[in-house]
């Protein structure tokens, strides 16, 4: 990125579904963006890729934000749903890595996106993929229901602090993209039904053509993005615009 951008995106989990769908969009709409993730298959002179693994928590405390703007704004996007089965059933792993790449690492993320551009930014944006899941307990999801809960409750704080320090011009945003069309509903239709009694449901979605696309699921973020003065609540969910 050889100019000066006037409006510059940061979004985790670029590399498919949901983020990758919302970084073309993203450019469409005249944003730099530049992607964190393992992989890529963007190719866009407006595009920056900057491998990293937020499971490896060291290297997320070690990121910096070294691209700025004017507008700047933080997608955490890329999330795991970590292993399906009852609490008392599962590898205690599953917590550490769930609770790490969900909840840990977009807060270590927040934390330095605002302290690097509160004070350089004219106005800053984060916006968090929660899920229904964090409000609505989901038998075998536990880690998953946990990890987002935590980070819907972390944003409202953010909003909390922003209003009590009279931070002008930041948003942030937590929003439930609904059923999507991702892997990660693939990798739930895969579950083993003895350890998952909600999984007809999930298969009957797909099979009745229920799930939304990321495409219609990037659009709307890029509503909010676009006015982030107009949604005041912190949680929202997709279907509610």
């Amino acid at each position: 990125m050889d100019a000066q951008p006037n409006k510059l995106a940061y979004v985790t989990g670029a590399s498919r579904g949901i983020g990758e769908a919302l970084v073309h969009q993203l450019l469409t709409a005249g944003y730099w963006v530049i992607g964190l993730s393992r992989t890529t298959k963007i190719d866009h002179p407006n595009f920056k890729f900057i491998r990293l693994d937020l499971s490896n928590l060291e290297a997320v405390k070690a990121f910096e934000f070294n691209e700025t703007a004017p507008h700047v704004l933080l997608v955490n996007n890329a999330g795991m749903l970590g292993e399906v089965g009852s609490v008392g059933s599962i590898n205690a792993s599953t917590f550490e890595r769930v609770m790490g790449v969900n909840t840990i690492a977009p807060q270590i993320l927040m934390n330095q996106f605002i302290k690097t551009f509160k004070k350089t930014a004219d106005s800053g944006h984060i916006l968090n993929i929660s899920s229904g899941a964090g409000k609505n307990a989901i038998d075998g999801w536990a880690a998953y229901c946990a990890s987002k809960a935590a980070l819907d409750l972390f944003s409202e704080t953010i909003r909390l602090e922003f209003n009590l320090h009279q931070i002008q011009n930041w948003f942030i945003h937590s929003i439930a993209p609904g059923v999507v069309d991702t892997e990660m509903q693939s990798e739930i239709r895969g579950s083993n039904p003895s350890e998952f009694k909600s999984l007809d449901r999930f298969i009957a979605l797909k099979e009745e053509n229920q799930l939304a696309s990321p495409a219609v699921v990037a659009e709307k973020l890029v509503r909010v993005i676009n006015a982030p003065a107009q949604f005041e609540s912190t949680i929202l969910s997709v279907r509610d615009f």
